[in-house]
């Protein structure tokens, strides 16, 4: 048997396995939950079996994957054994029901959507005479400059109304 592999007698629970593993390398358990972060009681637990002391199996099968990379060896026949040694910790895929939406929408929605369509008529009718009285009011404007600017051009010696008050030249 090699470092990399678990141990070949299936009769030893994983936990007797990781157990075996951490002897053969030298490590204590408190050396273990040191650098991986669990309680000795925790590994402790899992070493002899005790899963019902521990959270939950999908926290058990994580311990066991994480255990087993820290002590070189593939974690994927571990989790086999304990899915052979306990049928609760096979995981069990999760069906979500979907969930009904009525095709009408929420009264409430409506309401505020008609109220909306409200608000963005009467701003466009507002910004629609804004724009209207603007235009008038550059139209009144307009045409006494436009007929002093067309006296001014058809007529170049015409004396202008600045020049009417300069007595004339020799």
């Amino acid at each position: 048997m090699t470092e990399n592999s678990t141990p070949s007698q299936p009769s030893l629970s994983v936990g007797l396995q990781l157990a075996a593993l951490r002897q053969k390398k030298g490590l204590a358990v408190q050396d273990v939950s040191a650098r991986l972060r669990f309680s000795t009681r925790q590994l402790m637990a899992l070493e002899a079996g005790e899963y019902d002391v521990l959270p939950d199996m999908t926290f058990v099968r994580a311990m066991i994957r994480t255990y087993g990379r820290f002590l070189e060896t593939d974690p994927a026949p571990l989790i086999l054994a304990l899915e052979a040694e306990r049928p609760d910790a096979v995981p069990r895929l999760m069906v979500v029901q979907p969930v009904a939406v009525p095709s009408q929408g929420v009264a409430f929605f409506r309401e505020v959507h008609a109220g909306n369509r409200r608000w963005i008529s009467a701003a466009l009718l507002l910004l629609i005479m804004a724009l209207i009285g603007a235009w008038v009011w550059h139209l009144e404007d307009s045409p006494t400059d436009t007929v002093a600017l067309q006296n001014s051009e058809s007529a170049p010696d015409a004396p202008r109304s600045s020049d009417a008050n300069r007595p004339p030249e020799p």
